[in-house]
């Protein structure tokens, strides 16, 4: 061993004060997350699942639906949770053709604002369909972010990019 004997000491104290201090525990069995003394054992989390990195508005199947799954992670209910999609870069491409007034969902100029409240173990939703304006040119038509909130979890953000026909459709229009 080098050092001095109190070195050696003051090591171990400050060991022994962090063993005392914080305590390793297993969420969902998996995950080790640090429980420090007077602090809540973890923080709730959401998720974004399945979310697609394109998403596709065909002309010839009607609007299309763009679905969302939160799931939340934690020891108790994610409070005060808010859903925007930013569909700026959409302007004069596609337009919003329906928007889920059951989940609290409006737009406001081109940002659609979904007010979910308290979420205890997730949701799935449709905020909105879409549809391509006439005359819209096909490919891409620009990206969408999607930007969720809460009171006490970490912010959460995905971007989609949005293609007006299937990806990978001729310039000349064909779908």
């Amino acid at each position: 061993m080098t050092g001095t004997r109190s070195q050696r000491v003051a090591g171990a104290a400050a060991a022994a004060v962090l063993v005392t201090l914080a305590v390793t525990v297993r969420a969902g069995g998996n995950a080790p997350v640090a429980a420090v003394a007077g602090e809540p054992a973890g923080r709730p989390e959401l998720r974004l699942v399945g979310m697609a990195g394109t998403y596709s508005i065909r002309r010839d199947d009607g609007p299309a639906e763009y679905r969302i799954t939160l799931q939340a992670r934690g020891p108790r209910v994610v409070k005060d949770v808010t859903v925007r999609i930013d569909l700026s870069a959409l302007a004069g491409r596609a337009d919003v053709t329906w928007t889920d007034e059951g989940h609290r969902c409006a737009l406001a100029g081109r940002i659609m604002t979904c007010v979910l409240g308290d979420v205890e173990r997730g949701v799935t939703f449709t905020p909105f369909t879409l549809a391509p304006r006439p005359g819209a040119a096909p490919g891409p038509a620009g990206a969408m972010t999607t930007t969720v909130t809460s009171a006490d979890a970490p912010t959460v953000r995905h971007t989609t990019q949005v293609v007006i026909g299937a990806p990978g459709t001729p310039p000349d229009g064909r779908e």
